[in-house]
């Protein structure tokens, strides 16, 4: 009998949670009807491209957390994360904070056993390489754009590199950064495998900005302008407190205006349109989801965590 209850009380919190979902996209919708306006007045070639861009995104995030869980030595089949993804995906946007890391550090735990210190570390080394690779960008875009500015990005990137040096050199001799250094085993390859997956979500939310901003002013950017809007909005992740960073990554945006030339007006329209675009994406990918969990039955395995651990 009490196994009985469990069951029917397990299916019972995952209707409650696919209820509540579709509550919440039709709350936002409701709070947001520029949302439905935008989405209506967008060309359906642009709503294909999106599409397409957005899920190279999914698919990105999909292969670092399998680099990511393959480095702990944790083997789960790519489908399966990319699922988690999606669902981690709707939480992050919708859920207090960043709260996506956090949803996929609980379920690993209980699904996998995975310790939330080790994905932590592994979550720290895709935010490193994400952060190297789209300062890199800005780095380089400052460096060829404001002559007044290479002196001092010059001593930027010497400083950094006399200091990976010092680091590498008496590591042995600081207890705790040898520690650290071993235990990110530089030498797996999948510790360079979620660089690249890193580098392939950089040009993945690179394509979703082509997109837009082609959209928006379509005879006034150019690709490298592009690159330099998405390294900008890329970095205003991680000072983000907002869900999807909303007005984090515009006010970093307008600040580097400098840099990636994109007007004012231009930046907003297309926030706009993302915005808009991104929830309704949400919205589909959570129903594909819902029936592709039908199979892979990870949503009764979700209404099992201990939110509070």
């Amino acid at each position: 009998m009490s196994l009985l209850k469990s069951h029917l009380l397990r299916r019972l919190l995952v209707v409650g949670i696919i209820v509540v979902t579709f509550g919440v996209f039709i709350f936002y919708g409701a709070s947001h009807p520029e949302v439905i306006n935008t989405i209506l007045s967008l060309n359906p070639m642009i709503i294909v491209l999106l599409t397409i861009a957005y899920s190279f995104t999914v698919l990105s995030n999909g292969l670092i957390l399998h680099f990511s869980l393959s480095y702990l030595r944790s083997r789960t089949p790519v489908l399966d994360n990319i699922i988690l993804t999606g669902y981690s995906s709707v939480v992050n946007f919708f859920g207090p904070l960043q709260s996506g890391p956090g949803f996929r550090a609980i379920y690993l735990k209980k699904k996998h056993g995975i310790e939330i210190k080790q994905f932590i570390l592994v979550t720290f080394i895709f935010y490193l390489f994400f952060a190297v690779i789209n300062l890199l960008i800005v780095g380089l875009a400052g460096f060829i754009q404001e002559p007044d500015w290479r002196i001092y990005i010059t001593l930027i990137i010497l400083t950094l590199l006399l200091f990976a040096y010092l680091i590498v050199k008496f590591k042995s001799r600081v207890q705790r950064i040898d520690t650290l250094i071993s235990a990110m085993r530089i030498k797996d390859r999948n510790f360079w495998l979620i660089g690249l997956g890193a580098l392939l979500l950089t040009f993945s939310s690179g394509f979703v900005y082509l997109v837009e901003l082609t959209e928006i002013v379509p005879d006034s950017v150019n690709l490298w302008q592009v690159m330099v809007y998405t390294a900008t909005a890329n970095l205003s992740l991680f000072v983000s407190l907002t869900p999807g960073a909303i007005g984090f990554r515009e006010g970093f945006l307008l600040v580097s205006q400098q840099l990636h030339d994109i007007p004012t007006a231009s930046i907003i329209a297309a926030s706009l349109v993302d915005r808009a675009f991104y929830v309704v994406y949400l919205l589909v990918m959570f129903v594909i989801l819902l029936v592709v969990n039908t199979r892979k039955k990870l949503l009764p395995i979700i209404t099992g965590l201990n939110w509070r651990r």
